[in-house]
């Protein structure tokens, strides 16, 4: 870990803590925003998603009455760098950290903290982290006269590595692991053509992609790998870092029994 590699495939990457609602971040706005401007993050920007559900109802008599609707408003904060590649998104349970020009972890993690310890130190303090995740997407794109199963191990391809001589819209693999105490990763990888893009579930939140990636067209596969931890824990940043890590070595493990050592090698690991 620590080392880049010389043409890393990773396009985005996303750190979140869910912890205690805080139902009046609003109020602590100018002191949050004033402390990211020091600390690199000056444009701002204020969105509310819109977000639906459905609750049960177990008095309903009529089966179609039994689930309704349900509409709710998220206010989501924005702040982000000058060149528009890093960008934290404070909502009233989590905060999030996004990228689109990945370094290292070791970095990755520094300014994940960072952002962390801001609305700590602006509301007085967090009481308990929820959720703790880290999600990395990597864009595997052949070079000229390659395959992608010059790249891809054999057991996420899927069909195509079994019929090489048919034409397939796409091919999806999905495996979920489970690590005792440390949390779950589920890896997805999607072959596909066309153009580059992000997962229905994510949102670049107004982030410039970089330019190698703007530029993908043809075949190519996304290898999406999400890790996780949930439990309700007292809030500690040294706790946060060290669960971070430790899904950070789960997710490298998962990334690398994925891909072929020709891969690596093409991306000078």
């Amino acid at each position: 870990m620590g080392k880049r590699m010389k043409h890393p495939p990773v396009y985005f990457t996303i750190g979140q803590v869910q912890h205690n609602p805080l139902l009046n971040l609003a109020a602590y706005l100018a002191t949050i925003q004033e402390s990211m401007r020091k600390a690199g993050y000056p444009d701002f920007k204020h969105g509310v998603q819109v977000q639906f559900g459905l609750t049960s109802s177990l008095v309903a008599s009529d089966p179609e009455q039994a689930a309704q609707p349900v509409m709710q408003k998220v206010e989501r904060y924005l702040f982000l760098d000058l060149e528009g590649t890093r960008c934290f998104l404070l909502q009233a349970n989590s905060v999030t950290f996004e990228t689109t020009e990945y370094e290292t972890f070791e970095l990755f993690l520094t300014e994940l903290k960072r952002g962390l310890q801001i609305l700590s130190d602006a509301v007085g303090g967090l009481s308990y982290t929820e959720r703790i995740g880290l999600r990395y997407l990597d864009a595997v794109v052949p070079k000229e006269n390659e395959k992608l199963s010059q790249y891809l191990v054999r057991e996420v391809l899927g069909l195509p590595a079994r019929m090489p001589d048919d034409t397939f819209a796409y091919s999806f693999a999905e495996s979920a692991l489970h690590a005792e105490a440390v949390g779950q990763v589920v890896s997805r990888t999607v072959a596909q053509g066309g153009q580059l893009g992000f997962p229905p579930d994510v949102r670049p939140d107004g982030l410039k992609v970089a330019e190698r990636f703007r530029a993908v067209s043809g075949e190519h596969a996304i290898i999406d790998t999400d890790g996780s931890f949930s439990e309700r824990r007292p809030f500690n940043l040294g706790e946060v870092e060290s669960r971070l890590k430790s899904l950070h070595v789960l997710i490298d493990k998962s990334f690398r029994a994925t891909v072929t050592d020709h891969a690596l090698g093409a991306w000078g690991a």
